[in-house]
């Protein structure tokens, strides 16, 4: 029995064991395929909200909560386990959006840094990783700190008893544990019986071979990014299909990427899309972040529901969910 039992391996879940494992628990982490192989490996690694006023309070809170300690953080995983996550401080420019009353309203609430440029606004701030390589440093690192990965193993139901959660049913095994933390993206409605239901949402993305010198800004415009990452390759994206647990790519698509991607940059016109890939946030109907103790269950814990903000909140995401088993 461990003291805690996270259910999915995407970021939200490696980075919740990692900060539980390093406050002294025991924690066995649970994932139905492979850590870091779902939405959190087919996001594009910005560390901060699209349109960020278009979220609330505390969606911003954890964002900017988060923002702070990445680049210590990847820096710390990096010495620990020789994997680079390649943070980068791109910059984000903006546009369109940026000049709307609500989005005034909210670089003047936050005192937001800001460039004008022509093209629109420059947030120089904003910076990103490589998700892949993130997820796979993780994973070696909460392995070292000594979680318990079990991978390709789906939590069926939970196991209660007068009114706390004690565990998890699998199909072959039960796994027990004083708190148990739902993670587990588009997929957490199965077991966690919320009116405030998770469901995915699609999205499709590509990547195109360049070089270093055609953008240098990650770019925003009419709800889609290019993002550059350093050894030149292009990440395009990204889709809104509201297409239930159909993971199946586009050609279409394909070609309106990239025809988004070289309409901004002449350049990509002729560049190799080099592949094109799907994946599914977690989305809930309030649209909020669903982050917190179980509102019926005890010893049962949310962390879900972030939309496409999941790895910009991961860390801060984390520290609360510590904070509310230590202050229990």
């Amino acid at each position: 029995m461990s003291d805690c039992l996270v259910i999915g391996g995407g970021v939200i879940g490696m980075m919740s064991a990692r900060t539980l494992v390093m406050a002294g628990a025991s924690v066995t982490l649970l994932d139905q395929r492979e850590c870091g192989k779902e939405s959190s490996w087919a996001g594009g690694g910005i560390i901060s909200p699209l349109y960020p006023w278009h979220y609330d309070d505390l969606t911003n809170e954890l964002s900017f909560a988060s923002q702070l300690v990445y680049a210590d953080l990847c820096l710390q995983i990096f010495e620990d386990t020789g994997i680079d996550a390649q943070y980068l401080k791109s910059g984000l420019l903006m546009m369109d959006e940026y000049d709307l009353p609500l989005a005034i309203q909210w670089i003047n609430k936050y005192n937001i840094y800001y460039q004008h440029h022509a093209d629109g606004v420059l947030f120089a701030n904003i910076a990103q990783v490589r998700n892949p390589r993130l997820l796979k440093a993780l994973k070696v690192d909460i392995l070292n700190k000594g979680v318990n990965i079990i991978e390709h193993i789906q939590a069926n139901d939970l196991l209660i008893k007068d009114n706390q959660v004690i565990g998890v049913k699998t199909k072959n095994k039960d796994y027990f544990a004083q708190d148990v933390i739902v993670c587990s993206g588009a997929w957490s409605s199965k077991l966690l019986r919320l009116t405030d239901e998770v469901f995915p949402m699609k999205g499709q993305m590509i990547v195109l071979k360049s070089t270093k010198d055609v953008v240098e800004n990650i770019v925003l415009d009419q709800g889609r990014y290019i993002i550059p990452r350093a050894d030149g390759r292009i990440l395009v994206g990204s889709t809104m299909e509201n297409v239930g647990f159909d993971g199946r790519i586009d050609i279409g698509v394909q070609k309106l990427l990239h025809e988004f991607a070289y309409q901004r940059f002449p350049a990509l016109l002729n560049a190799k899309i080099e592949y094109q890939w799907s994946g599914f946030r977690p989305a809930s109907l309030s649209g909020k972040v669903i982050l917190g103790k179980h509102e019926q269950f005890e010893h049962l814990l949310i962390n879900t529901g972030h939309f496409s903000n999941g790895l910009n909140m991961a860390p801060a995401s984390a520290d609360k969910i510590k904070q509310l088993i230590i202050n229990a």
